[in-house]
């Protein structure tokens, strides 16, 4: 078994590339990738981690796009090394614009009188300062201050659309960014297309526009589909030829039902979607029989 899609300290995760490779480990998982939202900085300790254990990686990172009305993430798998530089450089005002958003979520809590301390969320667990900072190390720092009870009542009640401090992100437009993924050797797919909330033909038709500018393919497996979907997700690939991907999601503590390989205990992605990524053969009958049998 595989898992294409999990985060580590240098985004929103709990445990460094090499504590994770740990994890991985555990589980006795085939391959994997790392995938931060929008850095790639932890790929290559990730990878020697992965050659100690004797354990497959890719080059891989979940990134930001503006759709309009949409929630949406592309996540650009099996980047080349030689282009690693590439994504640090596109991905830098990405980095710079998660600081602004939460330089102003930290302002609004303090205008409600949510006192947060800036160390505990800029500066990691030794002082250092944070490669990306985001919506969980804000609602780790309310848990710290005895603000809040729970993650989920951090993002539920203060920080998520719609909540009094919620703010918006100002990102790449998503062609522009499948663009420049496939443009620099990568594998762009579409992350959870759950979280678009599209559904039915209106989802078709989003996938549509989707390959149009690029795409080559969607999560059908990730831990908050359901075999339902990710039946009705196999099917729509299947019609349009796109590959598939999928993964656990895995943070840590900020989504504390969510584990490694297994997501919330019954994911399972089959090996072969690493090997359509790595060899990008192109996709037949077969593949996606395949595919149905985890399902």
């Amino acid at each position: 078994m595989i898992d294409l899609h999990m985060h580590s300290l240098f985004s929103d995760g709990m445990y460094s590339p090499e504590d994770l490779m740990i994890k991985i480990v555990e589980k006795k998982l085939k391959a994997v990738a790392l995938t931060d939202h929008d850095s790639v900085l932890g790929c290559e300790r990730f990878a020697l981690a992965g050659e100690k254990h004797k354990v497959m990686t890719m080059h891989a990172s979940e990134m930001s796009v503006n759709y309009p009305n949409i929630s949406m993430e592309i996540v650009a798998l099996d980047i080349p090394e030689k282009n690693l530089s590439s994504f640090i450089e596109f991905q830098k005002n990405m980095r710079d614009e998660r600081i602004r958003v939460t330089e102003e979520r930290l302002s609004l809590l303090d205008n409600l009188g949510i006192k947060l301390n800036r160390d505990d969320v800029f500066l990691d667990s030794d002082g250092m300062p944070r490669n990306q900072v985001g919506k969980p190390h804000v609602v780790a720092a309310m848990l710290k201050g005895g603000y809040i009870n729970s993650w989920d009542e951090g993002f539920t009640k203060y920080l998520n659309k719609g909540c009094c401090a919620y703010v918006p992100k100002n990102e790449p437009m998503f062609c522009d960014v499948i663009e420049f993924v496939s443009d620099n050797g990568a594998v762009p797919v579409l992350a959870h297309p759950i979280h678009t909330k599209k559904t039915g033909r209106d989802l078709f038709e989003l996938f549509k526009e989707l390959k149009s500018c690029g795409l080559a393919g969607i999560e059908v497996f990730h831990s908050d589909h359901n075999n339902k979907l990710k039946k009705e997700y196999l099917e729509m690939i299947k019609e349009l030829g796109l590959i598939s991907s999928g993964g656990s999601d895995y943070h840590g503590g900020a989504h504390p039902d969510v584990e490694i390989g297994c997501g919330k205990g019954d994911l399972r992605v089959p090996d072969v979607i690493f090997e359509v990524i790595k060899t990008r053969e192109k996709t037949s009958e077969g593949y996606y029989s395949d595919l149905a049998e985890y399902i």
